[in-house]
């Protein structure tokens, strides 16, 4: 006969969590200490990942998941228009300084379209972006470069080769008017230097009336994730009918990868010896939660015990008393958990310069993260670990 006592049990697990206050601060206690462990392990983690991960976009340039490279108009509106592409940002590279004072750090002549220029980090600080004729930004090493102090409208005088990637041609002089600048980044590869669509478009006319082909327009694309980026991008070309080798069809779309991307590098591939280790210290920081616990919960246990043993006597059954456990057990760990996370990631914050100040990259590129991943793999960590814990233990 199935006897509808859930309430009953929920009601008498309720009131003997209230009548155990010692041990529910204990408890409480090791779970908030627990969670807090696992938080700042993986706050210190993901944020050395993060810090690493933003060095490297600021060595190479950019952030961006990947690059469509040399693509037409239509190639660039149907690329855009696929569902595994979230966001796209145009460049068109005109020219370049690679003499004179630029001969150590050369400057890129382009333009960039709004999204383009927010991921190769290169958003005036001060101004607004080219919008129209001989408007210009810059970063304020390539000023200093000139010997022009930055100041809005300031006239400069570049003389530049027209050209891109591919080719190069002729020389050309114009005078340029300052719109914004950002401040330089000593790691940067190159010196961006932007201009505006209109005259982008006017020296591509002037070069391609000189015999040079249509100037290299790149599409940087940011994918529906970091994982696996040359797989997605492989399939966008596959599904608009386009290939990525060299060879000779006129669909050609070739790809480039931001090697930057720690989960890009992994989902190209991860030998089983790297998933093994990952899984083994995993496996010892939820033995070691497991353990906090455990022994915590030990000191006051015994009178507990005895009390579901009088239980036990006067009718409930084994299945009655895990859930009665189980819902102890949840109503804790609603209560510790939370403040574990907060203060593990405060701990992890704290903790991350600390440990970056001892790499190779030092404190001052430390980035701490965000990532909601933290948060969600702290506690269901820490819910692996507390459950099994407090079932051994009542």
């Amino acid at each position: 006969m199935n006897v509808k006592n859930r309430g009953c049990i929920r009601r008498l697990s309720f009131k003997t969590l209230l009548a155990s206050r010692k041990r529910n601060l204990i408890a409480i206690a090791a779970i908030v200490l627990t969670t807090l462990l696992f938080t700042s392990l993986f706050t210190v983690a993901m944020s050395i990942n993060s810090s690493y991960e933003m060095y490297t976009f600021r060595q190479i340039g950019g952030c961006s998941h990947g690059t469509f490279k040399e693509v037409s108009e239509e190639q660039a509106k149907a690329i855009a228009a696929h569902p595994k592409v979230k966001a796209v940002g145009l460049r068109t590279n005109i020219g370049s300084m690679d003499s004179g004072v630029f001969a150590k750090v050369p400057a890129e002549i382009s333009f960039m379209d709004e999204n383009c220029t927010a991921w190769s980090f290169a958003q005036p600080d001060t101004g607004h972006m080219p919008q129209s004729g001989k408007e210009i930004t810059m970063d304020t090493g390539a000023l200093r470069l000139l010997g022009i102090e930055p100041k809005l409208g300031a006239q400069i005088p570049l003389t530049f080769t027209v050209g891109d990637k591919n080719q190069s041609s002729y020389e050309k002089t114009d005078t340029f008017t300052l719109t914004g600048w950002w401040e330089y980044d000593d790691i940067s590869p190159v010196h961006y230097i932007n201009v505006s669509q209109e005259y982008a478009q006017a020296v591509e006319a002037e070069g391609i009336a000189a015999g040079m082909n249509p100037f290299r327009t790149d599409l940087n694309v940011m994918m529906a994730s970091a994982v696996d980026i040359r797989g997605q991008m492989e399939q966008v070309d596959t599904d608009l009918g386009y290939t990525w080798e060299q060879d000779g069809s006129e669909n050609v779309v070739r790809i480039g990868v931001n090697w930057g991307y720690t989960t890009a590098q992994l989902g190209e591939g991860i030998d089983a010896t790297t998933v093994l280790a990952i899984l083994a210290f995993l496996t010892l920081v939820i033995f070691t939660g497991y353990l906090i616990i455990y022994n915590i919960f030990q000191i006051s246990v015994n009178g507990d015990i005895r009390y579901y043993g009088l239980l036990k006597t006067i009718g409930v059954t084994p299945r009655q008393l895990r859930r009665i456990i189980r819902q102890q057990a949840l109503l804790l760990c609603a209560v510790g958990i939370p403040m574990g996370l907060l203060l593990g990631y405060g701990v992890g914050a704290l903790l991350t310069p600390v440990v970056m100040a001892r790499t190779t990259f030092g404190a001052g590129v430390t980035t701490i993260s965000t990532s909601p991943l933290i948060f969600l793999a702290s506690a269901l960590f820490a819910l692996v670990t507390v459950l099994p814990s407090l079932a051994g233990l009542t």
